[in-house]
């Protein structure tokens, strides 16, 4: 059941593309099921990005850099990252 509703999700940007042609504007429950479809989805994003940042700032190695102002650019943070990875 998981690994279904993980698919649905990685393919809701594709359903919902081909939903919006498909979606009859003067039926009031296919333009209200289809917003509810987009807000659910735009939920379901957000969410996941705020699970990540917050496993991101908990996560041992990568809190250790996240305070750092010295990091300017990508290649500063990798370099960071390749310093801690040889300090262990």
């Amino acid at each position: 059941m998981l690994l279904v509703l993980q698919r649905l999700i990685k393919w809701m940007p594709v359903i919902l593309f081909f939903l919006l042609f498909s979606v009859d504007r003067d039926n009031f429950a296919h333009v209200t099921g289809y917003i509810i479809l987009l807000l659910s989805y735009t939920g379901i994003l957000i969410s996941k990005i705020l699970y990540a940042k917050k496993e991101w700032h908990t996560d041992p190695q990568t809190s250790k850099i996240s305070g750092d102002k010295k990091i300017q650019k990508m290649s500063d943070f990798l370099e960071k990252m390749d310093e801690l990875g040889e300090e262990e």
